[in-house]
């Protein structure tokens, strides 16, 4: 283990590197946690070069898109976090009904959505109000429900960082896209920009269907809260926040944790949470499940 930022900073350059950095503000779970070395990724490069780094440092790496998704538990994580701000966008013609974009990982999936949308570029709509980046809503194959769409849908392919610190280009055949999955859960491979395919069509359709996603959402979902999205994956098509309601545990509280009222399906931080209140949330949600249904719910959020 190094013994000081020195070593990193030859790699990714001088006064980029933050130690025992909080990242509490980039998580929308809230949680308190603390990076031994912190990195902003602004470019491909960047990304490529931390991964060697903390290769040839032997430290661990983990790599912070838009913070949703994720609940971390530990106080401290050791080795070096990437905070994911590549942000790059083209747009050109395939043919005379559509175009190909080609977007950075570090993308906010929210603010391709809009723009897309007020472009009348179908493919990507319905997910405006995602808290998310490009990167994480491939790594997670992030849907919507109504119709169902996925954001793996209309991939034609994507660039790679691998385990090793290798480039490589596949096709969209290579993810293996299934519901709340991609190949890249079992991988680990970093997604550095993907190419889309999106259909020409009318703004006012393409901005209708965003909206209406987006007011969905505010609807149906806690809004204006610390929380890290849908907490468990559905149980054979059943909704997950379905059988938690069923099972008694909308408002269920422990410390500074609780189960939101609106859906049954998000956790909600009330501020200055104890990790161990969490863990406990979760056993509990679990066990009242697993008695009253048989059925075991697994986690969608990353827990680390």
């Amino acid at each position: 283990m190094i013994k000081s930022i020195t070593k990193l900073e030859k790699y990714l350059g001088t006064g980029r590197i933050k130690k025992n950095f909080d990242l509490s503000p980039y998580l929308t779970l809230r949680t308190h946690a603390h990076a031994q070395y912190f990195f902003e990724a602004e470019t491909e490069e960047d990304l490529v070069a931390a991964k060697k780094a903390s290769l040839n440092l032997r430290l661990a790496f983990f790599l912070l898109g838009g913070g949703s998704n994720l609940a971390i538990l530990k106080k401290n994580l050791r080795g070096l976090v990437v905070r994911n701000k590549f942000i790059g966008k083209k747009i050109g013609s395939l043919d005379k009904n559509h175009v190909k974009l080609t977007v950075s990982s570090g993308y906010p999936i929210t603010k391709l959505a809009k723009e897309l949308a007020e472009l009348g570029y179908q493919g990507l709509e319905y997910h405006l109000g995602l808290p998310g980046t490009v990167g994480g809503a491939i790594y997670m194959n992030s849907k919507w429900t109504k119709p169902l769409s996925y954001v793996g849908d209309n991939l034609i392919s994507a660039k790679l960082l691998n385990a090793k610190g290798n480039v490589k280009i596949v096709d969209r055949a290579y993810f293996e896209f299934a519901y709340d999955r991609s190949i890249l859960q079992k991988t680990n491979e970093i997604v550095l920009s993907a190419d889309f395919k999106l259909k020409k069509t009318d703004p006012k359709n393409t901005l209708a269907h965003a909206k209406f996603s987006q007011r969905y959402r505010r609807e149906t979902q806690p809004v204006g809260q610390f929380c890290s999205g849908c907490f468990f994956r559905n149980v054979n098509g059943v909704s997950a926040g379905k059988l938690i309601d069923q099972a008694g545990l909308k408002s269920k509280k422990v410390g500074q944790f609780h189960v939101s009222e609106k859906h049954a399906n998000f956790i909600i931080h009330d501020g200055n949470g104890k990790p161990e209140d969490l863990k406990t949330l979760l056993k509990l949600m679990k066990t009242k499940v697993k008695d009253k249904f048989g059925v075991e719910l697994k986690e969608e959020v990353i827990l680390i």
